[in-house]
């Protein structure tokens, strides 16, 4: 998430989140957010089938084995050292898309990550959502992480997400293919 869309907030003394503006926008906000968790675990299906594949491609439970236990961003870079391998031996073109995949991948985790954790009653009319509290370790303060998460920003996040899912599997053919 870019500086744009991202703030530090100091907490007051106590929390207290005030739904009154999320319950006005819910209804704009739930359809989107849920499509984009499937679409999001359609991308999830489609790198575990990857890493899978490269495993062993006669069957995919091996494969499964494997990732059974892996955070999402574990998967990613699990699924780019494989690949990446396999890219360098066939030519540069391969592992450049490959490495644009894997900004991709990540930067769509930690999205997902942004809004499956958010304190949605923190939403604000500016679109900004708290999403993660940090405590400094040099001096104990607390702070919380604001992101922006728009209808706008959802659905373009959604439709990355498709998009990327066609990317990952044609890459991974033409790699395999080239072998």
């Amino acid at each position: 998430m870019g500086a744009d869309t991202e703030q530090w907030q100091d907490p007051d003394q106590f929390d207290y989140v005030d739904t009154e503006y999320l319950e006005r926008v819910r209804e704009r906000y739930c359809p989107l957010i849920g499509s984009f968790l499937i679409d999001f675990s359609l991308l999830e299906h489609a790198l575990d089938l990857a890493i899978a594949e490269f495993i062993f491609d006669d069957s995919d439970e091996l494969g499964f084995v494997v990732t059974e236990r892996l955070s999402v961003g574990n998967k990613i870079e699990l699924f780019y050292k494989m690949y990446a391998r396999m890219a360098s031996c066939v030519d540069t073109s391969h592992r450049s898309a490959l490495k644009g995949i894997k900004k991709q991948l990540v930067l769509l985790n930690e999205f997902r990550n942004s809004v499956v954790h958010a304190c949605w009653g923190s939403l604000s009319k500016y679109g900004l959502v708290r999403t993660r509290t940090v405590v400094d370790t040099q001096d104990g303060h607390v702070k919380f992480k604001r992101v922006r998460i728009s209808p706008r920003t959802i659905r373009s996040k959604d439709a990355e997400a498709e998009r990327l899912v066609e990317k990952l599997e044609a890459c991974c053919e033409r790699i395999r293919e080239a072998l």
